[in-house]
């Protein structure tokens, strides 16, 4: 069943992806007479109309260029942004390639270096008058900062655009080519992420062209969106441009989501590609010299023995830069920023997925066996290095705990999709909490778990994982965007009941900073997390059940976040 679900899912994605094209292609040959043309610094760009599910009005500008191709000697390097476009109009009817990047699913290396454009999306607007200003809403994609696409095949904000909002996404680099790091030869990591600034930067200088408030702005993202928009919070050369933050299943306040040994890795890939001096000037210039398509084929050959061995492994990640910069974006650990007399004070909303651990049992579907032998497995990068951690006894420990006295094997899908969901998600996202609520007290702080496994569950139908409870990492985009391949439902289904309440909860929080601000209309009072003194032991987290009944609870699995609380009290004193 599990198989002929996948095929089903992938046959849906691409019949959807096909008609996308067609009419792509339809509205290049035949485009309308009637296009609206708004001109912004760079020049101006000749969108499209089209109209929303309610059936009024909304304007699009998708393929709109922020930033000169980063080719040659500007490979790995921040991006520079455009002074003018290179016509005196850019058609914005279509997406243009995404950036170069490694197909997750066939590891096929697809895209193109010249990939940094963003999508506008905006409610009806008037250029003239300029009486309305609509909050503004930027998303980061995820993908393990391996792959993804802004794209409207899977991003499409039609409920969003509905509730009065305007929607920006985005391409940024991947991989390599926007997480290589060698900071002895320039290169000092996160371009990826300073393509995102460059975004913000690009928002704020020319939204209000669109009739959108600069100075009404939410940064959110998904996984490795997530991630980001995390990292971008705790940066003060990113938080002067937005104004609050939503985090979807990905929060990086341990070394979890961190890339291990950056310029080891520079190196390894430039010996790979047939370098063997010494230099590092010498390993960038082999870095620079090679074909995207190579750099990406070989990246999975760098990572660390460390990195083999664990749930989720991508080589090139986010680093934490050795020298603050006009363009730096964290260098300092979160630990560091929250615990500091930085005051954030700018709201926050994080939660995560009841089955994030999904995304592993895909990930590690031919080592999962693994764990019987070498326990160390289960023993997550956030429980850090201490030399009392002896990783053997405490996975031995994890394991008993997960799995008492059975085997590891695929009969146990349950107990590994927990385990890996505490590794990477809900232990992270509890210790980012409880930072938030001792050291932040001017911070409101909202924290939810998505429980609802539905028709929309395109991820986890992707990930060969419908046996397995809870809703799978990702599949929280399929309830908040409207790609094409979604099947349609009727309004009063659990699926758009469940959509109108995300819609509802992220759009009041972009307009208001409070996610229930009209908290008659929905039914119910989304609560922040309480403030605690910084000594205390005990900590709440209070949290909104995002279901079909959307409700209050606190700690959730409650045994289990007692388990990581109790070993990280052991092996990271103070840490908490």
């Amino acid at each position: 069943m599990t198989m002929i679900e996948f095929v089903l899912t992938l046959i849906k994605i691409a019949f959807g992806a096909t008609t996308y094209i067609v009419k792509a292609k339809c509205l290049k040959l035949w485009p309308p007479a009637d296009r609206p043309i708004v001109t912004v610094r760079q020049g101006k760009l000749r969108g499209m109309t089209a109209t929303l599910p309610n059936g009024s009005r909304y304007h699009y500008f998708k393929g709109v260029p922020y930033a000169k191709h980063p080719i040659g000697q500007l490979r790995f390097k921040p991006p520079v942004p455009l002074d003018t476009f290179d016509t005196p109009v850019v058609e914005c009817l279509l997406e243009r390639s995404d950036c170069a990047q490694q197909e997750i699913f066939t590891k096929r290396a697809f895209g193109s270096e010249k990939g940094l454009y963003m999508n506008i999306y905006t409610p009806d607007f008037n250029t003239t008058t300029g009486s309305q200003k609509y909050p503004v809403m930027i998303y980061i994609h995820g993908g393990g900062f391996l792959s993804g696409t802004g794209s409207s095949i899977f991003y499409n904000p039609l409920h969003l655009i509905q509730e009065g909002v305007i929607v920006v996404t985005m391409n940024y680099r991947l991989g390599p080519l926007g997480f290589l790091s060698l900071p002895s030869a320039g290169i000092a990591g996160n371009a990826g992420l300073k393509d995102q600034l460059l975004v913000f930067k690009w928002v704020n200088e020319n939204i209000h062209q669109f009739c959108g408030d600069p100075d009404n702005v939410t940064v959110f993202g998904e996984s490795a969106g997530s991630i980001s928009a995390y990292l971008h919070y705790l940066s003060p050369n990113s938080r002067k441009y937005f104004h609050r933050v939503i985090c979807q299943s990905g929060i990086p306040c341990c070394e979890t989501f961190f890339q291990i040994s950056a310029s080891q890795k520079a190196r390894k890939l430039a010996n790979i590609l047939g370098y063997h001096g010494t230099t590092d000037e010498e390993v960038l210039e082999t870095l620079l010299k090679a074909s995207p398509k190579s750099l990406i084929d070989n990246q999975d050959k760098v990572l660390t023995s460390e990195e083999k061995s664990l749930g989720i492994k991508f080589a090139f990640l986010p680093v934490i830069e050795d020298i603050f910069s006009e363009d730096s974006i964290i260098t300092q650990t979160p630990e560091e920023i929250i615990k500091s007399s930085i005051s954030l004070d700018m709201p926050l909303i994080d939660g995560c997925n009841s089955g994030e651990g999904i995304l592993s049992l895909f990930l590690m579907s031919s080592s999962i066996h693994l764990g019987n032998k070498e326990p160390e497995r289960f023993v997550p990068q956030l429980l850090g290095t201490s030399e009392r951690l002896d990783r053997v006894e405490v996975g031995k420990l994890i394991r008993k705990f997960y799995f008492g006295d059975e085997p590891v094997t695929k009969n146990t899908c349950e107990q590994i999709s927990d385990v890996m969901a505490d590794n990477y998600f809900f232990t992270n996202s509890m210790i980012n909490a409880e930072w938030m609520a001792k050291y932040q007290p001017n911070t409101p702080h909202y924290h939810y778990r998505f429980t609802f496994d539905g028709r929309f569950s395109f991820a986890k139908r992707l990930f060969k994982q419908t046996h397995v409870k809870g809703a799978c990492h990702g599949d929280d985009v399929f309830h908040i965007f409207s790609p094409i391949f979604l099947p349609n439902l009727p309004d009063d289904s659990p699926e758009c009941r469940i959509r109108h309440t995300f819609v509802k909860l992220w759009t009041n929080f972009a307009k208001y900073n409070n996610p229930t601000s009209d908290s008659d209309s929905l039914g119910f009072m989304w609560k922040p997390i309480a403030k605690i003194d910084t000594e205390t032991d005990e900590f709440r987290l209070d949290c909104l059940e995002i279901d079909t009944n959307p409700r209050m609870i606190q700690n959730p699995y409650p045994e289990r976040l007692k388990f990581w609380r109790e070993l990280l009290q052991q092996y990271r004193p103070n840490f908490l």
